[in-house]
């Protein structure tokens, strides 16, 4: 139970020290042109190979941003790789990772994802996450969100994801 507390309360402390800064970077990383995030799935097929599930979001007061977390699987014989997600809920979906190095956690941005063959990629706390900012309205803890997740292959897959408290740590 002290572990779960401390847990949640850096993360808390993490995502309030990102909502400080003007923008979500961290100190003494590169800036990054965010201009080409939101990539909708305009004229996009539906993958029959590729599924996102166990979808949700980590709901931070504004103008914190929020991480949404999934499960990427892939059914089919080839890899994947996943491009980018949009959400019509945030003006802004950025796939994101988090690294650890001596003790610091470092966020970074990602340009592709890579999810194996016949297998499948969690998106979790302290690892792999999808980076929602700007909300386009309140988004209220026990609805659904609708993201769009988009693949090199030109393809989408689309999930519902739960909106669930800032101190929830898993799914």
């Amino acid at each position: 139970m002290k572990l779960a507390f401390v847990l949640a309360s850096l993360a808390l402390a993490s995502n309030a020290a990102l909502a400080a800064s003007p923008s979500h970077e961290m100190p003494g990383s590169m800036p990054m042109d965010h201009a080409n995030h939101q990539n909708p799935a305009a004229g996009a097929a539906l993958s029959s190979t590729l599924s996102v599930s166990d979808c949700w979001i980590r709901s931070l007061p504004a103008p914190a941003p929020s991480a949404g977390y999934f499960v990427v699987h892939n059914s089919g014989n080839t890899g994947a790789k996943l491009k980018s997600a949009s959400s019509a809920a945030y003006g802004s979906v950025m796939l994101h990772q988090t690294t650890h190095d001596n003790g610091m956690s470092k966020m970074s941005m990602t340009h592709e994802i890579a999810i194996p063959a016949n297998g499948k990629l969690a998106f979790k706390p302290g690892s792999y996450h999808a980076m929602l900012e700007k909300a386009s309205k309140p988004v209220v803890v026990g609805t659904s969100v609708p993201m769009t997740f988009m693949f090199d292959s030109g393809e989408m897959a689309q999930a519902m994801c739960e909106v669930k408290p800032a101190n929830t740590l898993a799914q």
